[in-house]
């Protein structure tokens, strides 16, 4: 049975992951220490934008997945599988998880990436700042490595690049690495994204890596966050900004009769103001403007597919 010893699994892996656990107490004890003392400039006066603190990832319970006996039970009837969460209401991600091993590791290339997660505001930094400039990447919830997922919107997460580099990367490859190590062996494997209650940027993910076969490298529990040094990130909307700097000023609210277009503040793309395509005014993701074609195209806008969106100077003129 793929999980005969699990419990005596849990109880060997608490024995070695204690040193590390009180080291991670130690540590967030002192940056509680420094708040108290100097403030905490993550802190934005109740907003939901913060500034990356601390390490890029955390342990969570004692480095000891949360899977549970039903969990092993079915992946023990299952064999190797995946299996993703359907978009809810924002089009956010949700639990992703499957059970991988070496011979269902792909084996072609990876594909370009095209699709727009929530949250995603890509800005263009110095690389003093963000290593390649480009603040967001998009993130695999299971890695294309074990999973050879492509381009799937149901797997797919706005991250920064040190959350995606520095953070996800080294644990996909204890398990990719393991898994061409020991061929005969299989990993449960589970990344559950954090988004609080409505925001389109998550705040991390949790990653759950157990190796049924032994207690090995690919045996963790962390939390990966979801920041860059350096950068301040508005996690209502994924909007960003150097943390040096003051955050941007809110637009002044733009009525119908004096905008121009549409904005889908989630997709990033303009529409017409009677496009069937746009989203509705109830809709989060609806915003007017009274910007020009330029200035909304400048802003990281795309043009609509359906209404092909032109510049307003270039309508023709009604003969009277």
């Amino acid at each position: 049975m793929l999980h005969t010893d699990k419990h005596d699994k849990r109880e060997m892996r608490s024995c070695y992951t204690v040193v590390v656990t009180l080291i991670v107490l130690l540590i967030c004890l002192l940056v509680t220490a420094c708040d108290l003392m100097f403030g905490n400039p993550s802190q934005n006066d109740g907003s939901d934008a913060a500034d990356a603190t601390g390490p890029i990832y955390e342990i969570r319970n004692n480095n000891i997945p949360y899977f549970d006996d039903d969990d092993y039970a079915y992946a023990e009837v299952k064999g190797p599988f995946t299996e993703l969460s359907p978009l809810d209401s924002f089009g956010r991600v949700g639990v992703c998880w499957g059970l991988f091993d070496y011979d269902h590791m792909p084996t072609y290339d990876r594909e370009q990436l095209d699709t727009e997660p929530t949250g995603w505001h890509q800005k263009e930094y110095d690389t003093s700042v963000v290593p390649g400039g480009w603040l967001y990447a998009r993130a695999h919830l299971l890695a294309f490595q074990l999973s050879g997922y492509q381009d799937n919107p149901q797997n797919l997460m706005t991250g920064t690049r040190d959350f995606n580099n520095e953070g996800m990367l080294p644990f996909e490859n204890m398990v990719a690495d393991h898994l061409r190590e020991e061929r005969d062996h299989s990993v449960l494997y589970r990344v559950t994204p954090d988004f609080g209650e409505d925001n389109l940027l998550a705040y991390g993910v949790l990653i759950e890596s157990d190796c049924l076969n032994c207690d090995d490298m690919a045996d963790f529990c962390v939390f990966i966050k979801n920041q860059q040094p350096g950068v301040t990130l508005d996690y209502a909307t994924g909007e960003n900004w150097l943390s040096s700097e003051l955050p941007p000023v809110q637009d002044e609210e733009v009525s119908l009769e004096d905008a121009t277009y549409i904005l889908n503040t989630n997709t990033m793309r303009f529409h017409e103001l009677d496009c069937s395509g746009a989203p509705s005014p109830d809709s989060q993701n609806y915003k007017l403007t009274d910007m020009n074609y330029d200035e909304v195209v400048d802003a990281g806008y795309k043009p609509c597919g359906i209404c092909n969106p032109q510049p307003i100077e270039q309508y023709p003129e009604i003969a009277a």
